[in-house]
């Protein structure tokens, strides 16, 4: 079974996914993926996947043409061994962008940034942390 949890990440959605990236499994990611159509980027992080079939792979290879007929970046972090050797294999590695680690870096420092001119916009008094999907205020205002 395949899970992912979405984080907005200034105008990049961060898919974390997790599990088996196989036939039968992805069509849910597929449609949250196409939801992002006003992101400027949309990035997979595969470090939680297992298993990927051949399936998996045409969903990878859909997803990277959908995003760039729609003007959208699309890249892949954190891949395991076995993601890497499928990909090499099937010739498809220089298909994909890999994000860096230094890449990933710029992005929170953005995504911090946006957070904090967000709290200068709105008066807030106390910082806003970032708790995954939402925001949460860091305590009670009067």
């Amino acid at each position: 079974m395949l899970t992912f949890t979405i984080h907005k990440l200034g105008d990049t959605a961060l898919f974390r996914c997790a599990g088996r990236f196989v036939s039968g499994d992805t069509r849910s990611l597929q449609d949250a993926i196409w939801n992002q159509w006003r992101s400027q980027s949309v990035v997979l992080d595969l470090a939680q996947i297992g298993t990927i079939d051949a399936s998996g792979l045409g969903t990878l290879v859909a997803l990277r043409t959908w995003a760039k007929a729609a003007g959208i970046s699309f890249k892949l972090m954190n891949l395991s061994p076995r993601i890497e050797e499928m990909l090499e294999l099937t010739k498809l590695r220089d298909a994909f962008e890999v994000c860096s680690v230094k890449e990933m870096l710029d992005l929170l420092c953005h995504a911090m940034k946006q957070a904090e001119s967000a709290e200068a916009s709105f008066g807030l008094s106390e910082p806003i942390r970032e708790t995954g999907i939402g925001v949460a205020h860091g305590g009670s205002r009067n």
